[in-house]
């Protein structure tokens, strides 16, 4: 009943209009309501009030996101940053904001001050793999998502990282088949040297990719399959 406690909550502030946690809850309310426009407002009113609130504003930076408000996101963020230049929050949303603007050298700068912050979070190495999965650094990117199966090998996040590392393997194995279907001179390379030769060309495999490049036929090559798969695997 989320029209009515805002109703509720809207009464109780016009006899306390100087109650920041009040207004902050009207905020989560309208978010609820999907009334996105009207919870910034009441979000900033409630920062007036008490500017240091945190949870009021790692709402309203959310909210931003949910908007796609990205450039104010950023102002936002930035303006904290000065007030509290150790916020992860900040950045986090910072580096999000920037990689849905396509800015993917500012997210990556963002992002290598979160692993210096904290540099325990494996999320921040998957975010950082992500980037340089967007900018084409193939390798780097398979370097990083490795740095979180390692860092947290029994969490969730490292399934992510397992699945976004196979996604990377199955793509470039396609393009390898591909490729060497139609360039002879590469496919006699591939069946010396399949590790080498594919380096030449740019592809860069995990040692699971290796494995399966290296047993692969470019005598009898296979048929190069479906490329339609996904290329980019994004964090959310």
């Amino acid at each position: 009943m989320y029209e009515e406690a805002a109703n509720s909550l809207i009464k109780a502030l016009t006899a306390r209009p100087d109650n920041a946690d009040s207004w902050s809850r009207l905020g989560g309310l309208y978010r609820s309501l999907s009334k996105f426009d009207m919870a910034v407002e009441v979000y900033k009113k409630s920062l007036e009030i008490n500017p240091n609130n945190s949870i009021t504003q790692e709402s309203l930076l959310q909210t931003y996101l949910e908007m796609g408000r990205y450039d104010e996101a950023i102002a936002h963020c930035k303006d904290l940053l000065k007030r509290m230049p150790r916020n992860l929050y900040a950045r986090d949303v910072l580096s999000v904001a920037y990689m849905q603007l396509g800015l993917i050298d500012k997210a990556l700068r963002i992002t290598d001050e979160l692993i210096r912050l904290d540099p325990t979070d494996p999320g921040n190495h998957f975010k950082k793999g992500v980037l340089f999965q967007q900018k084409g650094e193939v390798g780097m990117a398979i370097r990083e998502f490795a740095r979180v199966i390692e860092m947290a090998p029994d969490s969730s996040i490292a399934e992510q990282a397992k699945q976004a590392v196979s996604s990377l393997d199955s793509y470039q194995l396609r393009q390898i088949v591909s490729l060497a279907s139609e360039d002879s001179v590469f496919r006699t390379k591939l069946s010396r040297d399949a590790e080498s030769a594919a380096l030449e060309k740019g592809f860069v495999l995990s040692y699971t990719g290796l494995v399966a490049l290296r047993q692969i036929s470019f005598d009898n090559p296979p048929e190069p399959g479906d490329d339609s798969g996904q290329k980019y695997y994004h964090y959310h």
